[in-house]
């Protein structure tokens, strides 16, 4: 479409003005096609600036979050392709569930601006502010083992990881199974979500949801939570769009999500293992059963974690309803 190219032009050129006359001619399209595309993608919600005479602009310093502004960055053969950004959800893991799971193919991709009730693991609340983070979730119909579904949270940990390296020239770690962590402080909470056949125990459906902090308005936030909450603008004063974001983000997922469905399991490993926080240190399981202190010893290649208990004895933990924290 020409509304497509036109956008990656400006995008590629973001920050400078293109005349109407040179998309045109590098787009092999008339000047009033491309007049009716800059109209269309106003419409949606790009901020193209323009003069005249001096042709049109896409502001450098312009956040705006739109559908077009993330398909424009995608390099995905799937993900993505079917998008849509919304200003407010209750929360972009529920929408797919409610509205698009049955219909959607795999990639389908949901992003808001705000949720009302975003959600994270165990039942707890999500915080996500208008403006302030990005929160999308991405439909997968993947063909793996049920065994292999805790693969799908190992990978998104480590795409929001590699994105942020990208995107920020920052080195996040993971704490095991699904948050991301720069100096300790959360930025990012992962929830997988997946749909079963009773028949068969095949999965019908997984939904990927992930949350990012930009910047967080501490005063909103429950004592506890201002505790342990970051973001990026904590840790760096160059953030990056989030459209950027998004779409790398989606970039770096789809890869990792081709190699498990490849059954390549260890091109997700390695890179988990390699940002795994609290390797070798004391920490805190907390299980139905009781809490107790460990030594974090790594993650074996099911992807569960390997403590050891004061006493020399080694367990492995499943995710489910076990969850760790530093001890300090």
């Amino acid at each position: 479409m020409v509304k497509d190219e036109v956008l990656r032009a400006l995008e590629n050129s973001r920050g400078l003005r293109i005349s109407g006359g040179r998309l045109a001619q590098e787009l092999g399209v008339s000047r009033a096609a491309v007049w009716k595309a800059i109209e269309s993608l106003r419409a949606e919600g790009m901020q193209i600036a323009s003069t005249p005479g001096g042709g049109y602009c896409l502001p450098a310093s312009d956040d705006s979050l739109t559908a077009p502004g993330v398909s424009a960055l995608l390099h995905t053969h799937c993900f993505g392709h079917d998008l849509i950004v919304l200003p407010e959800t209750d929360s972009t893991n529920t929408a797919i569930k409610q509205h698009y799971a049955a219909t959607k193919g795999e990639g389908f991709t949901f992003i808001a601006e705000r949720q009302t009730a975003g959600r994270g693991r165990l039942g707890r609340c999500f915080h996500s502010s208008s403006g302030l983070g990005l929160y999308t979730s991405v439909l997968l119909r993947p063909k793996m083992p049920l065994e292999h579904l805790n693969f799908l949270t190992i990978a998104a940990a480590v795409a929001v990881c590699q994105t942020i390296e990208t995107c920020c020239g920052l080195c996040p770690q993971i704490k095991w199974v699904n948050d991301v962590l720069l100096d300790g402080r959360k930025i990012c909470g992962i929830l997988t979500e997946a749909s079963i056949e009773g028949e068969t125990g095949c999965i019908d459906y997984a939904i990927v949801g992930i949350g990012v902090n930009f910047r967080l308005d501490r005063e909103s936030l429950p004592s506890d939570v201002q505790a342990v909450a970051g973001a990026l603008a904590d840790f760096t004063d160059e953030l990056p769009r989030r459209a950027v974001l998004a779409a790398e983000l989606l970039n770096q997922l789809e890869t990792l999500y081709d190699h498990l469905c490849a059954g390549r399991t260890d091109e997700v490993l390695t890179p988990y293992r390699k940002r795994l926080s609290y390797l070798d240190q004391p920490i805190r399981v907390l299980a139905p059963a009781g809490a107790y202190d460990a030594i974090c010893r790594g993650v074996n290649d099911a992807g569960n974690l390997l403590v050891e208990r004061p006493d020399g004895t080694r367990e492995t933990l499943q995710s489910g309803e076990i969850s760790t924290r530093p001890l300090v």
